[in-house]
């Protein structure tokens, strides 16, 4: 096993199933590679890869995009999952929203400055015709603190996947108003520059095996039970998330995706 851990990081969701599959595989046994779980999204990885403390990640497409045109020294090195993510648009439940054209003016929470739920906040208000100051953002750092800010009434709008927030809905705590896709591939995989560099032979083999395991996932036996299981949702919705879900096969990110992305987020900006 290599001496130097690889250190990888995630989201704690079901996209991820195939990076811990690639993980306890015999391809990468000689590997050291430590997971870090990501409540806090694609914000808490962006950190993680400036400070050094991730070097490879599943991350949202939007916000990496975003911050690497702003400076942060990573690479995207493939799309991970091609089909667009099903951002659910919540409101409190008890509350009076029934209807997107009631979100002018509401208190949106979101993990951080630079997510993708801040990110795919501007693309919804694209989409209604309306505008967002950055005096109506809430940070809550993530899924917990964000239902927090909406049980207590600090906030009243919330995107985030709709599987994995599918149980707050049937509990009474959400209500899910629409669904936002993002209008590109949801998920890619980033590394930091330095490790790309120095490691690109084993970054390629834990790409290489993830790939494997994520373009194999459909036809895995007992897929729905190791879902349900793994990530506390019920088989229904895992049954519905693998149905619109595509996992990409190995190729090398095209830069005109990045450029397409970069130019609907301006755009977004500009109208809010």
């Amino acid at each position: 096993m290599s001496s130097e851990p690889l250190q990888l990081g995630g989201v704690p969701e079901h996209f991820n199933l195939p990076w811990h599959l690639a993980r306890e595989s015999e391809a990468l046994a000689d590997l050291d590679l430590p997971w870090a779980p990501q409540p806090g999204g694609t914000g808490a990885m962006l950190a993680g890869l400036d400070d050094g403390s991730l070097d490879l990640v599943s991350i949202l497409t939007e916000g990496t995009v975003d911050a690497i045109a702003k400076g942060l020294q990573a690479t995207v090195i493939g799309v991970y999952v091609e089909s667009p993510l099903q951002w659910g648009v919540y409101v409190p439940a008890g509350g009076d929203i029934t209807d997107e054209s009631q979100l002018a003016d509401t208190k949106i929470a979101i993990s951080r400055f630079g997510s993708g739920s801040h990110l795919m906040s501007f693309v919804q208000a694209e989409r209604l015709g309306q505008s967002i100051d950055d005096d109506r953002f809430v940070v809550t750092g993530g899924l917990d603190g964000a239902r927090a800010a909406l049980t207590g009434g600090e906030a009243e709008l919330f995107l985030w996947d709709r599987f994995m927030t599918q149980r707050f809905v049937d509990a009474g705590e959400f209500r899910q108003i629409a669904v936002q896709p993002t209008p590109w591939p949801s998920f890619v995989f980033a590394v930091r520059n330095e490790v790309l560099l120095g490691r690109t032979t084993e970054v390629g083999r834990v790409v290489d095996a993830i790939v494997a395991e994520a373009t194999a996932l459909h036809d895995r036996p007992a897929i729905i039970d190791e879902l349900t299981t793994r990530y506390a949702i019920d088989a229904e919705v895992a049954s519905s998330w693998l149905e619109v879900t595509r996992f990409a096969e190995r190729a090398p990110f095209d830069p005109a995706l990045g450029a397409d992305v970069k130019a609907t987020l301006d755009r977004s900006r500009l109208a809010s």
